[in-house]
């Protein structure tokens, strides 16, 4: 066996999922493993894949943990093997505090977001210098089938949280707001939520191209609507709002690993 599975929720199985979907992983080389056979019987069937006891584990050369990260010093023990390169997606352990359970110092951490739900994860990823540049390209491959891979340094896995992991959150609220507006000056609720969808969808796209200012610049012509829009939210302060609600996700993400660890 050689890809193991550890945890299936939500994102570990979206990863799996994207990851066979885009042949990265063939379902004859992939197992999942689950200290409970009955729920390791239930997550093989579900994903086609073999379930992988105890001992089966420790013969997988590559093993991605993707359990709730207080689930770990149970598991830890039952996993741990010199013979693989170590892959978690878990918030709070560092890669050397993986290092110190696992009994391997071929670690890398990575962290998905929501969007790979969908296939438009953003994944940062980072290793112990122990870990070959094989063991990083392997997992950049296994991380790229379900969105986009940012290679950054440890000590911004944080930051990295407060802006792309609870990004998704902020963009919703902001959204949530938007349609409130459409409400508000006479819209039916389908009607400006279904709005509202368009309009951030529409933005999505032209970000690539136009950037935020080049979008902002288009749409407010002078003395126009949007430009009175913009003075509304400059008034009510929602840079600083933003800024600030990254920079708190960001410094209770560190409150977390420290805690973790």
């Amino acid at each position: 066996m050689k890809f193991a599975l550890v945890g299936a929720g939500k994102m570990g199985g979206a990863i799996l999922t994207g990851a066979l979907r885009a042949e990265v992983l063939t379902p004859e080389g992939v197992g999942i493993y689950h200290p409970n056979p009955e729920r390791r019987a239930a997550l093989s069937e579900k994903f086609g894949v073999a379930g992988l006891d105890d001992d089966a584990i420790h013969h997988a050369e590559q093993i991605l943990i993707a359990i709730k990260p207080q689930s770990f010093e149970r598991v830890a023990p039952l996993i741990a093997t010199r013979n693989a390169v170590f892959i978690s997606i878990m918030a709070g352990f560092s890669a050397e505090g993986l290092a110190r359970r696992l009994g391997s110092r071929r670690v890398l951490r990575a962290m998905p977001n929501l969007g790979s739900r969908i296939g438009l994860s953003a994944t940062a990823i980072t290793s112990l210098p122990e870990a070959s540049g094989a063991d990083l390209a392997m997992a950049s491959r296994l991380f790229a089938a379900v969105g986009t891979v940012y290679q950054i340094p440890e000590m911004l896995f944080n930051a990295f949280t407060g802006l792309a992991g609870s990004g998704p959150a902020f963009t919703a609220a902001v959204a949530e707001a938007m349609a409130d507006g459409g409400v508000r000056v006479g819209f039916s609720r389908e009607v400006a939520k279904d709005l509202v969808r368009q309009v951030l969808l529409a933005t999505a796209h032209l970000l690539e191209s136009d950037g935020p200012s080049g979008i902002k610049d288009m749409v407010s012509s002078p003395g126009g609507t949007a430009i009175a829009g913009i003075k509304a939210l400059e008034q009510h302060r929602l840079r600083y709002a933003l800024i600030d609600a990254i920079e708190q996700a960001t410094n209770r993400a560190e409150q977390l690993s420290e805690i973790e660890e």
